[in-house]
């Protein structure tokens, strides 16, 4: 049929039997493969990974091409219309949330390894000033105790997930894990969790009408996204995979990558694309015998200036995206690495990584502040009308009051349940403030920029004690605000509010009712936590949770958030702090602020510099820098990605001004199709680990490392 028929994007139902089955197919095999892939077969690629997650858009890859074509010759009353496909993807998307890096990846860990790691005499002050201050009832039955010195641990319940209960190639089954318990420790994680998710949840649906209508922010994941369901006419295909742009530049690319992957395993009989094509995919330039001053930069940005890789989907996404956003993000290492010069020059003092990431803290800070003000008539209104009991007629407006009033509840509900595991309510508040301020920023770099690998490279934690001084949080906080830190946003590059800010995107270009999807989306949400958790809890109980593929998580992590603390309890018990710092409660506590007066110069310098480029842009349209400069220079992923945004801008310029308008359009489907390359090809790497996995019981050890992340 035609676009006016029963096809078209705005005509068919969205929520139907096929679409839900296919969302929660698509959960289970991303919450439940990933953490068994991630953590027992290869940590990279991972199958997740980043907020265009491999796993997620190969799966819906296959349905969407897949299995419609397949359907459309034969059953055509199975294809799935295009608001179903955006069901699917949206329920996927959640499922790409909980089973690695945005929670499962460290939760059981941290519960479980911190123990393991005392037990071996790592470190015995963990013993009266970390794990002590934490409640006994937030650790499985029976809770670890030191009796003589000596640490009492539970075999089947901590040794057998230390180590795997598996007997050589004998799986215990799901009911040989101990479920039991995990129940106590559960009643306080669970609700926790739940009510987080629920949290940025609502905050996701709230900024929503503001960013996407008022603002007019791009979402260029969600783009891509929606190109791969969205479809005119009757067909089952979805348009982009009949336009022959799409073909020419996936082709390609596919053949180029399948080259690589084969040249990992025969390396003598086949050439791998360096060999081929020299400074194609990754480049090198002596930079620092040029340039010695550079060795003063932060971190390894000296490295990244001078060696990059081009990721096709970083130039692809760049090309979704307003040309002073992907400028910006293209000269962020550059930039930072005159300013860094600048400041070494000027001081005789290297800028330090501390410093930095303090900086990009407080620019969070700031950039939180200029989307308020913006919004700020908006937002009033909304909360206004949210705490009244009037009712709104208009659907669009219903939807931002609901959620504004799930993000009043919950978070509520969050923070009762943090002083209910033994926070201090102060404390909780201000971490909790923190925790939503930190996924609200970064889910807007996401939605405005298009990087799909993030790190914000700061913590609530470490943030609250620059801000409060550790005297004033006093010993037991200091101690649970860094663990608490460790498991919700440890590695927010799987966070969950982008993935449900790109669905609801989605959902809206779709033309449905975004309230009743969203209600979807969280049932999809908590159905993601439930098949992770058990999934990953029975991988890591058969496997050993000391995962011989990821010791950041298994080792660093844990004493990283234990050592920190001891240290700075060491320093209160030094300077004689420790007895009043610990007796504060509420507001006495303010009496003992301390602010880390080095680091807060940072930080406002971070504030300031995010506030005095809005203003910039504010008062001069021509002002060709975005602020979110701020906001992701120093963090490892712009570090190497500059190189890829930078060619997208450079295209995209070139096309629009000697193509205009229609053929940037027109030119679209062939930058889908960079993407799609890249996400298919390592799609297909991590499906083939899983199957040869499986078949032969140990892993390939090949690491096909092409997209970042």
């Amino acid at each position: 049929m035609g676009e006016n028929g029963p096809d078209a994007i705005g005509s068919d139902r969205a929520v139907t039997v096929k679409s839900i089955l296919f969302g929660l197919l698509g959960i289970l095999f991303t919450s439940g493969l990933a953490g068994f892939h991630d953590g027992s077969i290869t940590a990279y690629p991972p199958m997740i990974g980043t907020h265009m997650p491999v796993a997620g858009y190969f799966f819906f890859f296959l349905v969407a091409l897949g299995w419609n074509l397949v359907c459309s010759r034969l059953l055509p009353a199975l294809v799935l219309r295009p608001k179903e496909l955006m069901v699917v993807m949206g329920l996927t998307l959640m499922g790409c949330y909980p089973p690695t890096s945005g929670l499962c990846r460290y939760f059981q860990r941290q519960i479980m390894l911190p123990w393991y790691w005392l037990g071996t005499g790592y470190n015995t002050e963990w013993a009266k000033q970390g794990l002590n201050y934490l409640p006994a009832n937030l650790f499985p039955d029976p809770a670890p105790v030191m009796k003589d010195g000596v640490l009492q641990l539970d075999d089947h319940v901590y040794r057998g997930f230390f180590m795997g209960l598996a007997h050589g190639t004998q799986n215990i089954s799901l009911a040989g894990v101990p479920w039991g318990a995990w129940l106590h420790p559960l009643l306080y994680w669970g609700p926790l969790i739940f009510l987080m998710s629920l949290c940025v949840m609502g905050l996701s649906l709230l900024v929503h009408r503001q960013w996407a209508h008022h603002e007019q922010l791009g979402y260029p994941v969600a783009q891509v996204a929606t190109a791969f369901f969205a479809r005119k006419t009757g067909k089952g295909v979805p348009d982009v995979f009949r336009s022959p742009l799409f073909w020419w530049s996936f082709t390609p690319l596919m053949l180029l990558f399948l080259l690589e992957y084969l040249h990992l395993w025969f390396p003598a009989s086949v050439p791998g694309i360096q060999a081929i094509m020299p400074n194609a995919k990754s480049w090198s330039v002596a930079l620092t015998s040029k340039l010695p001053i550079l060795m003063k930069t932060p971190g390894g940005l000296w490295w990244s200036l001078g060696n990059q890789t081009v990721f096709f989907s970083v130039v692809g996404l760049a090309y979704f995206v307003s040309t002073e956003i992907s400028l910006t993000m293209g000269l962020s290492g550059i930039l930072l690495a005159c300013a860094s010069i600048w400041f070494f020059m000027v001081t005789g003092t290297p800028l330090g990584d501390n410093d930095v990431t303090t900086m990009r803290g407080g620019a969070y800070i700031g950039y939180a502040l200029i989307l308020l003000y913006t919004g700020r008539n908006y937002y009033w209104a909304t909360f206004r009308k949210a705490l009244s009991a009037r009712h709104v007629a208009d659907a669009n407006e219903a939807a931002t009051v609901m959620a504004a009033r799930i993000v009043i509840l919950s978070f509520a509900g969050f923070v009762t349940v943090l002083t209910l595991m033994g926070l201090d309510w102060l404390i909780a508040l201000n971490f909790a403030l923190l925790l939503m301020l930190l996924f609200l920023v970064f889910t807007r770099i996401i939605c405005e920029t298009g990087i799909p690998y993030m790190q914000a490279g700061w913590w609530p934690s470490t943030l609250l004690v620059t801000l409060f001084g550790p005297a004033a949080i006093g010993p037991g906080p200091l101690v649970f605000i860094s663990y608490i830190g460790s498991i919700l946003c440890q590695d927010p590059r799987e966070c969950l509010m982008p993935y449900a800010a790109t669905a609801i995107k989605i959902a809206d270009d779709a033309k449905t009712k975004i309230s009743r999807i969203f209600w979807v989306l969280v049932g999809g949400m908590a159905a993601a936590l439930v098949v992770a958790f058990v999934l990953s809890t029975w991988s890591m109980y058969n496997y050993g949770g000391l995962s011989p593929t990821d010791g950041y998580s298994s080792g660093t992590v844990p004493k990283m958030v234990f050592d920190g603390a001891a240290s700075q309890i060491s320093d209160l018990q030094d300077t004689g702090r420790l007895t009043q710092s610990a007796a504060s409660h509420g507001l006495a506590k303010l009496s003992l602020l301390s602010p880390n007066r080095a680091a807060m110069g940072y930080l406002f310098a971070g504030l300031g510099a995010v506030i005095a480029f809005s203003l910039f842009r504010f008062r001069f349209k021509w002002f060709p820098l975005h602020p979110v400069l701020f906001l992701v220079w120093g963090a490892w992923p712009t570090a190497g990605c500059w190189s890829s945004f930078l060619i997208g801008w450079g295209v995209k310029e070139l096309v629009v001004r000697f193509g205009g308008g229609r053929v940037y359009q027109n030119l679209k489907p062939l930058f889908i199709g960079l993407i799609a390359g890249e996400l298919v090809a390592t799609g297909a790497s991590v499906l083939f680990e899983i199957i040869f996995y499986v078949v032969t019981g140990h892993p390939t050890h090949k690491s096909f490392g092409i997209m970042p992340g």
